[in-house]
């Protein structure tokens, strides 16, 4: 009776214990997939800097092309001054 009630312990323990670790493995590995979703280093996060990233690319040529437009169009109006 002792020795079946010492194995009833025993297992109850071991039960426990893996009971215990599972939850926080679950807890930790929660944390970092919460932290990957919603922290500094989330996906939400990277796909604003893309489009962002995307968006300054696009201004950047923009910004070429109208410089260049402007460029050619001061050269155009020095080339019509008087040279003296």
């Amino acid at each position: 009776m002792k020795k079946e009630n010492d194995n009833k312990n025993k297992e109850l323990f071991k039960f426990t214990s893996i009971v215990l670790a599972s939850i926080a493995v679950t807890l930790f590995l929660s944390y970092h997939v919460a932290s990957l979703l919603f922290g500094l280093n989330s996906y939400d996060v990277y796909s604003k800097l893309k489009n962002k990233r995307l968006f300054l690319k696009h201004e950047i040529r923009r910004l070429q092309l109208d410089n260049a437009r402007l460029q050619k169009e001061y050269f155009e109006l020095k080339n019509l001054e008087p040279e003296e």
